[in-house]
């Protein structure tokens, strides 16, 4: 601006100064106010402010944005709630940052942690010397912008890492940054981002993603590891990287290594031989993983190594990747350095250079999938069982099952179970059973010719009649008794034989699944029975869920006909039998729950089965949330009232085996609760505040002499309905 200008514009503003103080003091020059002029019409109501509702959050959603890192990283990132708000008060975040490291002679890519510490063993176990472990950074300075978004600058400069260990910074490398948000009243969460530095990549860059946490959950129902801070298995590998060490025990923390072993627990070699496996945490705290029990068989690799799943891309490095440390993680009674001598059949072994030479496809011992195979699982393909139908099934009459076994790999020819040699081996290798069993509201399978309440079990192996069109007829022994209503299943279960090995003898059960069917009674149309659980979440944790010998396979319907109210194992149990008790309840709902809350109970659940042989239950510890019942249950069946069908259950069978009249019984939803529950106190509860007894009849709980009111407090509108007390949201 020019000085004529800036002249003309100082000189326009103070002549409208001067106007505005002139205007001031000719409205009250006089220094005296004028009247109050009429009160004017009022106006409309203007709108009204809404008032502010805030509410505890109870998610929340990280995004990050950026990371420097020219020297002590930093972190841009914002956190939002369940409503998408943002969240502004947030403290005390941890963070871990690794690179992830290409392998290289025969080694896998591995994440290296930049942050790590000193373990300093303490006595508490067979370790002596101090150990380098990953850690996390978590005295680094935290800005908070108030507005959910944050800036947070590393406590360490991972550009120059020299101790305890010298760690490279490596720009060109895949990173991986995790954040922890846990304690304080916040919700915990999880968050990562795997980039490349150099060039701020994010696609296009090399991965490490072999499971994923939704994939762990499947079993575990909410992975919280390290007082319930931990959550999310990409941050887990940040930390649980080839180079961390348990100082007390000096058992490797890397990933593979660990949850490897953890898996296989008590099968491990070392286990078997009477060695332990445990590891050291917070405070020393012992953890030993000798006695977990995997509920599968531990060669299905690809129940975590899921790679069908676009999430983890990299889940096939399983089979492409042998490593020692990887495989003697699971074989860990072979010393590859000592080769023959260590139980390695392949020789000498220092390192991984050479083992994909061997174990590849076409190599000398085929590849890793091939190693990993369940046979029995893959020969279980070439069969399935139909049902076909099912008639004469009135009362006094002799139900007629027609069936069928054929080959869907094989344009579902059918077997002749007659003459094929599947059918045919000795020593039990091959059977097939059709069981029946009534009434489908609740089974009690009453005058079906058998003790404690099983079903009719036929062997259509030496009585089927061959109907030349590949299906067979078996007609029941037992007939449907006089005063049965309703509708009845039956079950085609069993196990044919192969010859896995090719030795020419078909010695080798193949756990087929069961099939189940429904017929009418007196029914205008078969009634299935009600539905509580699904084999597809059994198979979460068990995958294939094969039981009493092969014979009984992935069908929790089956389970059912012959694990009723009115079934106890007393026919498998002599008088000295290890509990010292008389007989046991196989109710399915009391057998299913007291099995799942072993680690809970007060007292050692053992069943006896085949041949006198004892089961004791006491091991089992449950890798999900125990308390969540929607992890088997369907159809919100938890919930109380109970189906008013459900009967109680049998926990004495009275003199007579076959008579269910003089059956002692535990009332519906007593017998539901205290096969958890089963302490003094717990069972107190329920006879002095909900009806429950201990000791009744099937008759006194029709008849409602004995009536349980559980559901006043425990029902949907009760002060503490089952969700509640159970913390099911």
């Amino acid at each position: 601006m020019n000085a004529h200008n800036d002249f003309f514009s100082k000189h326009i503003k103070s002549v409208i100064l001067c106007s505005l103080a002139l205007l001031i003091i000719s409205c009250g020059q006089d220094g005296q106010d004028g009247a109050q002029g009429p009160a004017g019409e009022p106006g409309p109501q203007g709108p009204s402010t809404p008032p502010v509702i805030t509410e505890p959050a109870t998610l929340l959603t990280v995004s990050i944005n950026k990371v420097e890192i020219n020297s002590a990283p930093i972190v841009y990132f914002s956190v939002s709630d369940q409503n998408g708000q943002p969240y502004t008060t947030l403290t005390a975040p941890r963070f871990s940052l690794a690179k992830l490291i290409p392998g290289t002679k025969g080694n896998s890519d591995a994440w290296q942690s930049y942050i790590n510490t000193i373990e300093n063993a303490d006595g508490n176990g067979p370790g002596t010397t101090p150990k380098i472990q990953a850690t996390q950074d978590r005295e680094g300075t935290l800005v908070n912008n108030d507005d959910g978004s944050y800036r947070y600058t590393f406590a360490h400069d991972i550009t120059q890492i020299s101790s305890p260990q010298i760690v490279s910074y490596q720009p060109e490398l895949t990173h991986r940054l995790a954040v922890q948000i846990s304690g304080n009243d916040q919700p915990t969460t999880n968050a990562s981002y795997t980039w490349r530095p150099l060039d701020q990549a994010t696609t296009g860059i090399l991965t490490h993603d072999l499971v994923t946490t939704e994939n762990c959950n499947a079993c575990h129902g909410g992975l919280a590891l390290h007082g319930g801070g931990r959550i999310n298995t990409q941050l887990c590998v940040t930390c649980h990287n080839p180079g961390s060490t348990d100082a007390n025990s000096n058992n490797s923390l890397d990933f593979k290594v660990m949850i490897h072993k953890i898996h296989r627990g008590v099968s491990l070699p070392s286990v078997i031989a009477g060695e332990e496996y445990a590891i050291w945490g917070f405070r020393d705290r012992k953890h030993d993983y000798s006695e977990v029990t995997l509920p599968m068989d531990i060669r299905n690799c690809n129940k975590c190594h899921n790679s069908d799943d676009p999430l983890t891309p990299d889940a096939i490095k399983w089979q492409t990747t042998p490593t020692i440390e990887a495989c003697g993680s699971c074989h860990d009674d072979i010393n590859f350095a000592l080769g023959k001598d260590g139980g390695h059949p392949g020789g000498v072994m220092i390192d991984n250079s050479e083992c994909s030479v061997c174990h590849r496809t076409g190599g000398f011992v085929g590849s890793i999938a091939d190693s990993h195979q369940i046979d029995s699982q893959i020969a279980s393909n070439k069969f399935q069982f139909n049902i076909l139908s099912v008639t004469h099934t009135q009362a006094n009459e002799l139900p007629e099952i027609t069936f069928s076994i054929t080959n869907p790999e094989n344009n579902n020819k059918s077997y002749d179970i007659l003459n094929d040699s599947e059918f045919k081996a000795e020593g039990g290798a091959s059977r097939i059973a059709i069981d029946l069993a009534w009434s489908t509201t609740d089974y009690n399978n009453e005058n079906s010719g058998s003790l404690v309440s099983r079903a009719v079990s036929l062997n259509p192996l030496t009585t089927a009649i061959d109907n030349a069109d590949g299906s067979f007829t078996v007609t029941s022994n037992v007939a449907i008794p006089q005063n049965q209503t309703g509708s009845g299943a039956v079950a085609l279960e069993g196990h044919p034989a192969v010859d896995l090995d090719g030795d020419g003898v078909y010695s080798d059960r193949v756990p087929v699944k069961s099939e189940v069917a429904y017929f009418a009674i007196t029914d205008d149309q078969p009634v299935a029975r009600r539905e509580i659980v699904t084999i597809e979440k059994c198979q979460a944790c068990h995958v294939n869920l094969s039981l009493h010998g092969a014979n009984r396979n992935d069908n929790t319907q089956l389970c059912a006909m012959c694990h009723n109210p009115n079934a106890t194992d007393i026919t498998k149990r002599s008088p000295a039998s290890a509990d010292g008790l008389k007989e046991r309840s196989i109710d399915f709902k009391r057998l299913i729950h007291s099995i799942h809350a072993s680690e809970m109970r007060t007292e050692p659940f053992i069943v006896y089965g085949f041949g006198g042989s004892e089961h004791n239950f006491s091991h089992v510890t449950f890798p999900g949330k125990l308390n969540n019942c929607q992890t088997c249950h369907v159809n919100d069946s938890y919930r109380l009232p109970l189906d008013v069908s459900v009967q109680g259950s049998t926990i004495d069978t009275g003199i007579s085996l076959t008579d269910r009249l003089d059956d002692i019984k535990i009332t519906p939803t007593a017998a539901v609760c205290s096969s958890c529950h089963d302490d003094y106190l717990s069972k107190a509860h329920m006879i002095q505040n909900g009806g429950a007894s201990f000791n009744t009849s099937q008759s006194a709980i029709d008849s409602h002499d004995v009536v349980e009111t559980c559901i006043f407090c425990h029902g949907p509108d009760g002060i503490k309905s089952v969700n509640a007390a159970h913390g099911i949201e």
